[in-house]
């Protein structure tokens, strides 16, 4: 979906008459940057957007994230904001967000300038931390996990994070060696850095074993996304292992 499509989701913003309120959205969105909005803000805003599903505000927030993106990273004078609005936006909303977002920007742009960017990581998995071998015994349980989410491009980010039934053959799945991380710049701006990660697999089932290279790149709204099912899948580890902690004591004794 082109930039000029995701825009077009300023619309659903006219529900807002005050300048104040549309402040307030961007402040809580630039203040939750880097831990996602939490439930009661999504609820919040949806409620106060009128729209019928958190579906239809993800795109309006991804719209509002990468404004004010720009406006923290590059120097947009108010004219240069007015040209990346829709032409049929209502012209108060328009004078609102331009109000909005230069009345934020000088601290946005401080809070950026404070950020000391780490270029590149690494992380080695040692092999107890690696998936079950075929020698482990592993109780798994089937729970499908989709958090959606949207990236700058406004087309839905989903990680879908499909668990392995007790009855699939874990044993011949590779397991993860290690990850490395690069950042890249894709354009002029600071605002179009991504993230490159390569991630090395490792497969127990070939004879010798193998590696297998994988490279993909993040963007920070796509990150986000992924961040968050990484933390519905924690959640699900722990809760797997809470209820069988019981169960294992009564073994051993």
């Amino acid at each position: 979906m082109e930039e000029t499509q995701v825009l077009h989701e300023l619309h659903k913003l006219s529900q807002i008459e005050s300048e104040e309120t549309l402040n307030q959205m961007l402040c809580t969105l630039w203040s939750t940057r880097k831990t996602g909005l939490p439930l009661s803000d999504k609820s919040h805003f949806q409620s106060l957007l009128h729209l019928p599903s958190p579906s239809h505000l993800d795109p309006v927030l991804a719209c509002l994230r990468s404004l004010v993106r720009k406006c923290a990273h590059q120097n947009l004078a108010r004219d240069d904001l007015l040209r990346l609005f829709p032409r049929d936006l209502p012209i108060q909303l328009q004078t609102n967000l331009v109000s909005a977002l230069q009345r934020n920007r000088d601290r946005w742009k401080e809070d950026v300038s404070h950020v000391i960017p780490q270029l590149k990581g690494t992380i080695n998995f040692a092999p107890s931390l690696l998936w079950p071998r075929q020698e482990q015994d592993f109780d798994a349980v089937a729970v499908p996990a989709v958090v959606p989410d949207v990236g700058p491009s406004g087309v839905n980010s989903c990680f879908q994070c499909d668990a392995v039934g007790a009855s699939d053959n874990l044993e011949n799945l590779p397991c993860l060696k290690s990850m490395t991380w690069t950042m890249e710049n894709r354009g002029s701006s600071p605002a179009d850095r991504v993230a490159i990660i390569s991630l090395k697999l490792h497969d127990y089932s070939k004879s010798p074993s193998g590696e297998t290279e994988i490279k993909f790149q993040l963007t920070r709204d796509t990150l986000e996304a992924m961040l968050r099912s990484m933390t519905y899948i924690r959640e699900q580890l722990n809760a797997v292992e809470t209820s069988s902690g019981p169960a294992n004591k009564k073994q051993k004794q």
